[in-house]
C-alpha cells in the first residue's frame, strides 16, 4: 500500500494484494512509485481511500497512457475501479496480457507499462450530464517487445446502470488564478512487469528463497543479589536419576500359638500369666508383711527345755512349775 499526502492506493490482483518493490516518492511532484509483479491472464482491481482529508475528490486512473474515468470521495472513504464501460449497463474488467505481436505497439507512449492513480482536489457544482463512453482503443499503446506484459481488458460483463448525470467541478485550491481545471493534488504509479523479469533484474526475491531464520535473542545476564554470596546464586544442576525411595517399613505381626505343641502345666500358666505388682510410692515400712492378731491365744506347752538345760520333771498334778513360766515370759 502507498500512502502519502492523506491517501492512499494498492492494487488486487486474485483476491489478494500485489507486492510493492522500490517503492520511491518524490516529494517536490508529490508522486509515489513502485514497481509490482504482474500475471498473465489475471484481472486486477486499483483501489483507492481518503483518509479524512475533509475534501472532496476525484479521480482518474491511467493505463499504459489510456485515461478511465475514476469516482468521487466526499471528503473519506475508500472507492475502486476494476474495469472500463463499454455501455451503459456493460464493463470490461482490467487484465494483464502478454504481447504477441511486436508491431501492434507502433504508436510510442511514456506511460507505457504503467498504472497510474490521480487524485484532484475539487468544489463540486451543479450537476450536468454524464460524459460520453470512449471506446476502447484495439492496439496496444507503446512500443513493445513480444512477450512483455501489458494491460487488457477481459470478457464483458453486466454491472449497474451507468448514472446519467454527474457533477461540475471547480478546483479547491485558488492558488493559481484563472484556472479551471483541477491539478493534481498527488498521484501513485505502479510499474508492472512479469515476475521473472523483475527477479532477473534484482527488484524483486526469488519465489523459492528462503529466508534465514532470526537469530536467537540474547538473554539478559543474571543480577547479583548484594546480600548473597556468589557462590550462593548458582544454580544447582538438575539430577536425571529418580530419587531413591525409603524403605516401607512392615507392621508387626503376632504369630499364632502353637496348637501342636504340649500344654504346659498348671504352674508354667500361673508363672507365664503372673505380673509384677508395682508399689507405688508413699507406702509405710512393714506394709505387705504378716503379722499375728493381738487377740491371739499360744496353746498351753508342755514341755520347753531351754538350750543348755537339763532334763526337768513334770508334775502332771499341777500342770507347770516356775522355772517354766519365766521361760516361756521370755518367748513372748
Amino acid at each position: 500500500m502507498l500512502t502519502h499526502r492523506g491517501f492512499s492506493a494498492w492494487i488486487t490482483s486474485n483476491n489478494e494484494e500485489v507486492p510493492e518493490y522500490l517503492v520511491a516518492v518524490d516529494e517536490k511532484a508529490h508522486c509515489v512509485s513502485c514497481w509490482i509483479p504482474g500475471t498473465e491472464g489475471q484481472t486486477f482491481t486499483v483501489y483507492w481511500s481518503d483518509n479524512d482529508g475533509k475534501v472532496d475528490t476525484c479521480t482518474f486512473i491511467t493505463l499504459d497512457g489510456m485515461v478511465v474515468p475514476g469516482r468521487f470521495l466526499l471528503g473519506n472513504g475508500t472507492s475502486k475501479r476494476s474495469g472500463v464501460r463499454t455501455s451503459e449497463t456493460t464493463e470490461r474488467p482490467f487484465m494483464f496480457r502478454k504481447v504477441e505481436d511486436p508491431a501492434s505497439g507502433s504508436s510510442s507512449s511514456k506511460e507505457a507499462g504503467m498504472i497510474t492513480l490521480k487524485v484532484k482536489r475539487i468544489k463540486r457544482l451543479l450537476d450536468r450530464p454524464a460524459n460520453s463512453i470512449r471506446s476502447i482503443p484495439d492496439t496496444i499503446l507503446g512500443k513493445r517487445k513480444a512477450g512483455e506484459l501489458c494491460v487488457g481488458f477481459g470478457q464483458e460483463y453486466r454491472v449497474q446502470d451507468r448514472s446519467p448525470s454527474t457533477w461540475a467541478v471547480i478546483p479547491y485550491d485558488q492558488d493559481v488564478p484563472g484556472a479551471t481545471k483541477p491539478r493534481t493534488f498527488v498521484s501513485f504509479v505502479f510499474r508492472y512487469r512479469s515476475r521473472e523479469f523483475l527477479e532477473s533484474q534484482g527488484i524483486a526475491p526469488p519465489v523459492d528463497e528462503k529466508r534465514p531464520p532470526p537469530p536467537p535473542k540474547a538473554l539478559p545476564p543474571a543480577k547479583r543479589m548484594a546480600s548473597l554470596p556468589p557462590h550462593a546464586l548458582s544454580q544447582p544442576e538438575l539430577s536425571l536419576e529418580p530419587p531413591l525411595k525409603k524403605p516401607r517399613l512392615m507392621p508387626q505381626t503376632t504369630l499364632p500359638f502353637p496348637t501342636s505343641a504340649r500344654r504346659p502345666s498348671a504352674e508354667l500358666r500361673r508363672t507365664a500369666s503372673w505380673t509384677a505388682t508395682q508399689h507405688t510410692t508413699g507406702g509405710y515400712e512393714g506394709e505387705a508383711q504378716f503379722f499375728l492378731p493381738r487377740n491371739f491365744t499360744m496353746p498351753a506347752i508342755t514341755s520347753i527345755r531351754p538350750p543348755g538345760s537339763g532334763t526337768s520333771t513334770e508334775s502332771p498334778d499341777t500342770g507347770t512349775d516356775d522355772s517354766t513360766e519365766e521361760t516361756i515370759s521370755r518367748y513372748l
